[in-house]
């Protein structure tokens, strides 16, 4: 087994022991860092799989990444962040497993699809997009 086979190995445990627990009525819950390692693991696989799945997709995401980086302003980050993500549904809407994948992230991060509504969010956005390019950054360019 893989080191990345194993990952999501243990991921898959750790996940179903809470499901577990919660389900029989034992109440879990998790530290903010807890939230936000899964959190983190959620996006960045997003990003892994995509960029797998459509190698095209690195250079075209790096380069929105690199100007997503630059923004600032709550008026830019929100249009940048809500005009990546559109354009990232569409282009993979022809894979639903991805597709999903997307959704499931996104629910878990408990964001708006809108970017951030207030200038604190700006950073805690920002970490989500690093966390996505840290996955679309470990495929190996050679597949």
């Amino acid at each position: 087994m893989n080191i990345l086979n194993r990952k999501r190995f243990f991921s898959c445990i750790v996940i179903l022991l809470f499901l577990t627990a919660a389900c029989a009525g034992v109440g879990v819950q998790l530290s903010d860092n807890a939230t936000t390692i899964l959190q983190n693991s959620a996006t960045s696989t997003v990003g892994y799989l995509i960029v797998k799945n459509n190698p095209q997709f690195r250079d075209p995401i790096t380069q929105w990444y690199l100007l997503f980086r630059e923004a600032d302003d709550l008026m830019t980050v929100q249009t940048m962040f809500k005009d990546g993500v559109e354009k990232l549904a569409k282009s993979v809407s022809d894979d639903p497993f991805l597709s999903m994948q997307i959704a499931n992230a996104m629910t878990l991060l408990e964001i708006n699809f809108d970017g951030p509504q207030i200038e604190l969010d700006i950073g805690r956005y920002q970490g989500i997009v690093d966390a996505f390019m840290m996955g679309v950054m470990a495929v190996p360019y050679n597949l």
